[in-house]
């Protein structure tokens, strides 16, 4: 996952956000070995985030509550759609690819996941450190080239968020989603997530200015 990052931390000046997505390619690399369906359900995820981030940026007109309702797999095909139109260089078969790549990891995530939807515990089947290796090293070289073909485009990017600078809507998430002995939920969704905290900080502003001038 190393070229990944690279491309992240190299085009970070003009796109700061997509740093958000460096702790969770560290961490599907970090269980690679010894936690194979995180390492797999990263992969799954850093798909699905990545495809937000494009669709959001490239298509100002995207209705989010829908698009938040589609599969991983459907996500990234929004995604490769959209980079296609800008980018005539984008070959036929490498959307075709992706999409049913980000399908087997969303499968995977889905029936095996250590985190998503709260698995039972002992798992009846958990998958082996040969399919994440497997997963993660074919993952790289899609979300590189995915996101290298939006890095090129060059759209214009909203300003950066500062996780400090909301302390309102931190402890209003946190409020909400209460994690025992776990880290802030705000702070998780920051890092992890960072497309959807931009999400809701925007929807939390748009409420409180609603109720100022009701008042």
């Amino acid at each position: 996952m190393q070229s990944l990052k690279d491309l992240i931390e190299r085009h970070s000046p003009e796109e700061s956000d997509f740093r958000y997505y460096i702790p969770l390619i560290e961490k599907a690399k970090r269980n690679e070995v010894d936690h194979s369906d995180i390492c797999i359900e990263c992969c799954s995820s850093l798909f699905q985030g990545i495809s937000k981030s494009i669709v959001f940026r490239l298509d100002r007109g995207c209705n989010r509550p829908a698009f938040e309702k589609l599969s991983v797999q459907q996500q990234v095909k929004q995604a490769l759609r959209l980079l296609k139109q800008n980018d005539d260089v984008l070959e036929d078969a490498f959307p075709v690819a992706a999409e049913n790549l980000a399908r087997i990891a969303g499968t995977l995530r889905n029936t095996r996941g250590d985190i998503s939807h709260g698995r039972a515990t002992p798992k009846e089947r958990q998958s082996d450190r040969s399919l994440a290796r497997v997963v993660l090293k074919v993952s790289e070289p899609v979300l590189r080239y995915m996101l290298a073909s939006y890095f090129a485009i060059k759209p214009e990017v909203e300003p950066a968020i500062e996780y400090e600078a909301n302390p309102e809507f931190n402890a209003f998430l946190d409020e909400e989603n209460p994690i025992a002995g776990k880290p802030l939920y705000s702070l998780a969704l920051y890092q992890q997530f960072h497309e959807d905290y931009r999400i809701q900080l925007s929807a939390f502003l748009d409420d409180e200015e609603q109720e100022g001038a009701a008042e």
